[in-house]
C-alpha cells in the first residue's frame, strides 16, 4: 500500500472514529447534549510546484485554514499526558545541580514545559471541567499513578492486561553496545540519575487528577476508559509531543489504530529538539504538521477556553 493511501485510509478511519472488529455492536443513536464547536486547524499538503524539482514542497499551501470541529461534550476528552512535577518539585529542579542533574543535562524540553504547565495548562483543565468535557491524565509510571484514586478505578475498570504479540528472538541478555545506549546517548552519568529521578516524579499541584478523574497508564486501560465513556475525540496536552504523546502507551499511535481522533492544542505541547532544531523549535513544527496528516486537528488554547466557555453552566444572575 501506498503511502498516500495509508494516509488518507488512515484519515477515514479517524474520521469514523467508531469501534470496529472485535467489539461488541453498540446500536445507532443520535448526539445528544451540548456540542463543543472547535475550530481545527489543518496543513494543507498540497500542491507540488513541479517546476522547483526536489524543491516542490515549496509549493504548498500549508497552514492558514479551520475547519468546524462540532462533537458532542460527552463524546470529547481532554488526555492530559505525561505532565510532570519536574521544575515544581525542591528535589526535581530543572537544573545541572543535585541528585537528578544528569537528567537534566538532557531534559531540554523542559525550559519550555515547565512554563506551559504553569501558565497554559491550568486554564485548559479548568475550562474542560467547567464545561463537562472529561479530563483524562495518562501516567508514565505506576509508582506515581496508583496514589491516585483515578488510577485504580480505571484499573478495576481494564481488568488485566490482553496477551501482547511474541517478542523477537534475541539474545538472553542485552548486547553491547545495547546495554550502554543511555550511557552513550545521555552521559555517564546518566543511569543512576535517571532512577533517582523517576522514583520522585509525580503530577505537578497545578495538574494533578482530581478524584473523580480516571487515570490510566496503558493504551489498553484508556481504550477501556474511552469505551465505558462513549468517548471518541481526544484533545492531548503534554509531553512531548514528539515522544510521549505519540509514541508512548495511551499516545495518538496507539490509539489513532483504535479508531480515535487525536488532536493536540498547540500552546499546550512542546518537542524534544537538538542543537540544530531549537533556535525555531523545528521539532515541534514538524509534530503540528505531522499530527494534522496523520491523526486530527491542532487547536489553539484560546478556541478551546471559548468553546468550553459556550457550553459551561452559567451561575445565577450571570445570564445575558
Amino acid at each position: 500500500m501506498g503511502w498516500a493511501a495509508a494516509l488518507l485510509m488512515g484519515m477515514r478511519a479517524n474520521a469514523l472514529a467508531r469501534p470496529r472488529s472485535g467489539t461488541k455492536s453498540r446500536t445507532t443513536r443520535r448526539p445528544s447534549g451540548p456540542l463543543l464547536e472547535l475550530k481545527g486547524e489543518y496543513y494543507r499538503h498540497y500542491p507540488v510546484d513541479f517546476s522547483q524539482g526536489k524543491l516542490g514542497a515549496r509549493g504548498f499551501l500549508g497552514w492558514g485554514e479551520t475547519v468546524p470541529i462540532v462533537v458532542p461534550v460527552a463524546e470529547t476528552a481532554l488526555v492530559a499526558m505525561h505532565i510532570w512535577n519536574v521544575g515544581f518539585d525542591p528535589e526535581l529542579p530543572f537544573a545541572p545541580q543535585g541528585p537528578a542533574g544528569p537528567v537534566m543535562e538532557m531534559l531540554e524540553w523542559a525550559a519550555r514545559s515547565v512554563p506551559i504547565t504553569r501558565e497554559v495548562i491550568p486554564p485548559l483543565l479548568a475550562a474542560a471541567r467547567a464545561a463537562g468535557v472529561r479530563v483524562i491524565h495518562v501516567a508514565s509510571d505506576e509508582s506515581y499513578a496508583r496514589r491516585y484514586p483515578g488510577y485504580h478505578r480505571t484499573v478495576a475498570l481494564a481488568g488485566p492486561e490482553p496477551t501482547g504479540l511474541p517478542t523477537a528472538r534475541g539474545p538472553q541478555e542485552e548486547p553491547y553496545p545495547d546495554s550502554d545506549k543511555s550511557r552513550l546517548l545521555f552521559g555517564p552519568r546518566f543511569p543512576e540519575a535517571a532512577k533517582w529521578y523517576g522514583e520522585r516524579l509525580d503530577f505537578p499541584e497545578v495538574a494533578k487528577p482530581h478524584d473523580d478523574e480516571y487515570v490510566a497508564l496503558t493504551t489498553h486501560q484508556l481504550n477501556a476508559v474511552l469505551r465505558e465513556l462513549g468517548i471518541w475525540q481526544l484533545i492531548y496536552v503534554g509531553f512531548a509531543i514528539d515522544w510521549c504523546l505519540w509514541f508512548s502507551p495511551g499516545g495518538m499511535v496507539d490509539m489513532s489504530r483504535l479508531g480515535y481522533r487525536c488532536s493536540c492544542i498547540k500552546e499546550a505541547v512542546t518537542a524534544v529538539e537538538n542543537k540544530e532544531s531549537v533556535q525555531d523549535e523545528l521539532h515541534k513544527q514538524e509534530a503540528l504538521w505531522r499530527t494534522s496528516l496523520m491523526f486530527g486537528y491542532v487547536h489553539s488554547a484560546a478556541d478551546f477556553i471559548a468553546a468550553c466557555n459556550r457550553v459551561a453552566p452559567r451561575e445565577a444572575g450571570k445570564e445575558g
